[in-house]
């Protein structure tokens, strides 16, 4: 039998997502670590332990009663299991253990220091295998698909948009038509004052862009009937076709902006040439 290299297995290896959230699961909710008075606890214990440090409690005053109040239940044989379970346990799990890291106990420092952090380094390395990235703002981390045209487009905008066009792929954005539409006009109020440059880029995107924003219920009503801006063509769009319209305006918001960031490298590109020829 010929033999496989071990860089080969791991190389060739599918990730199995049941098994990432069982390594998961077993690890901050089920294995106890002894700290530094002899209790055996999991990491989830010592997270509620010092739940009241956390900034993001708002005014839950235990994580018993954070669960309840967010609706958070994580099983550890959960019958309905899909990736969005995983994401969602491992962003539950990692807000809780960032923050407690380097929890103090008793005057001293918890000897759990060490497991909380390598299970930080786990889930961002699930994650990572996975085709996700981490998304923070505000001290919060959420995990969102990796999409190459929304990070190179969060690159070149304002940090305040960059948050919402790689927020726009978070698993909670699915079916929700008003966080998706708000965003989409949040775009577009940055595209607006720049419609004549990417006319001059690409007519076609410019115009097809724009007929979409003001025809498909994102700028304008288009679907209350009476209004000046009823379409009742738009009105009638069931929401699954409403919301895969609304996907495609964000593509193509993104790709506005990456030409309007290529029309720019054009313009240097051009002045470099420019001042070679006249230079030598």
């Amino acid at each position: 039998m010929k033999r496989i290299p071990f860089s080969q297995v791991l190389k060739t290896a599918a990730i199995d997502i049941r098994r990432e959230y069982d390594r998961l699961y077993g690890m901050f909710c089920v294995q106890k670590f002894q700290d530094m008075v002899g209790a055996g606890s999991s990491l989830k214990d010592y997270c509620a332990t010092f739940f009241v440090r956390l900034p993001f409690r708002g005014t839950c005053v235990s994580l018993d009663d954070f669960d309840d109040f967010y609706g958070y239940s994580f099983e550890k044989n959960p019958s309905n299991f899909d990736i969005e379970y995983l994401v969602s346990f491992c962003e539950y799990s990692y807000n809780l253990a960032i923050y407690n890291q380097n929890a103090t106990y008793g005057g001293g420092i918890v000897g759990i220091g060490d497991p909380m952090q390598f299970y930080v380094q786990q889930v961002l390395t699930v994650i990572e295998a996975i085709g996700y990235m981490p998304n923070n703002q505000n001290g919060i981390t959420d995990f969102v698909p990796k999409d190459q045209a929304a990070i190179s487009a969060a690159e070149i905008v304002d940090p305040a948009l960059s948050y919402r066009i790689i927020e726009y792929n978070h698993h909670s954005m699915k079916g929700d038509l008003e966080r998706k539409k708000a965003t989409l006009i949040a775009l577009a109020d940055k595209l607006e004052p720049k419609r004549a440059k990417l006319k001059q880029v690409s007519g076609s995107l410019e115009s097809d862009l724009f007929y979409l924003l003001n025809s498909v219920n994102v700028r304008h009503n288009n679907a209350d009937q009476g209004g000046k801006n009823y379409i009742h063509f738009v009105a009638d769009m069931k929401d699954g076709d409403i919301e895969q319209w609304y996907d495609d305006m964000y593509q193509m918001c993104l790709l506005a902006f990456l030409e309007l960031d290529n029309l720019e490298r054009k313009e240097r590109v051009k002045k470099l040439k420019e001042d070679i020829q006249k230079n030598g």
